[in-house]
């Protein structure tokens, strides 16, 4: 499905890159806090960041594709590009390939460039497993709009089960989801303390939908029509 998506959220260097992006390869989905604001229009993001379950070689893929041409390799690892690109300011533009995870629901194209971008489903599923790994304050807000725009938490824990498997334990991010003690949690607003508390009360886990997991991030897409040569 085609979707326009809320770009007056991106600063003017990310939105002049936002215009290239029809060069990004198939097989990758954008996710990630870009993808969410762009879907929310919550907050500023400014890094794109890129998945793929599809391996790729990092020194193929910054030569090949066009709005990498000049830009600065920070990162280059096996399946695994981050670039620095100078656009009358810095953008941040990240890939890794090889990934072990599933989605739930079939990513939208983006009017425009064309690429595609994570469902609000999948990309909620990966901030429930983020707060489990890491503690970072836009992860919280995040959650919370995700909330706020009527996406109960029992679905996305649900979610995050399909997307992650058998690893995945909800109730580690019901916890995580009422602590703000750790690295940068004092920045969460009070507000957003109160509703992600408030959420979590309300999760009974024996609740928890089940959702089919797709063994593809692009499960709309033929096989053929998103696997890179890179």
């Amino acid at each position: 499905m085609t979707a326009t998506f809320c770009t007056d959220i991106l600063p003017g260097p990310q939105r002049r890159l936002w215009t290239m992006l029809n060069g990004t390869p198939p097989g990758f989905v954008l996710y990630g806090g870009t993808a969410l604001a762009l879907r929310l229009g919550h907050r500023e993001s400014v890094d794109f960041d890129f998945f793929s379950r599809e391996t790729f070689d990092p020194a193929r893929l910054h030569e090949e594709v066009p709005y990498l041409q000049g830009s600065m390799a920070i990162q280059s690892n096996a399946n695994t590009l981050t670039c620095v690109l100078d656009l009358g300011g810095q953008v941040m533009v990240s890939f890794f390939g090889g990934l072990s995870m599933h989605s739930v629901q079939a990513p939208d194209k983006a009017e425009g460039p064309g690429i595609l971008v994570a469902s609000l489903l999948d990309i909620a599923a990966t901030k429930a497993v983020a707060v489990q790994q890491r503690a970072s304050s836009k992860d919280y807000v995040d959650i919370d709009a995700i909330l706020q725009s009527g996406l109960p938490l029992r679905d996305i824990l649900g979610a995050a089960k399909a997307v992650s498997g058998s690893r995945f334990n909800p109730v580690l991010t019901l916890k995580a989801l009422s602590y703000f003690e750790e690295d940068d949690l004092g920045k969460v607003p009070q507000s957003t303390r109160d509703n992600l508390c408030e959420a979590v009360k309300l999760v009974d886990l024996d609740d928890v939908p089940e959702f089919k997991a797709y063994a593809s991030l692009c499960p709309a897409e033929a096989e053929d029509d998103i696997r890179h040569d890179f």
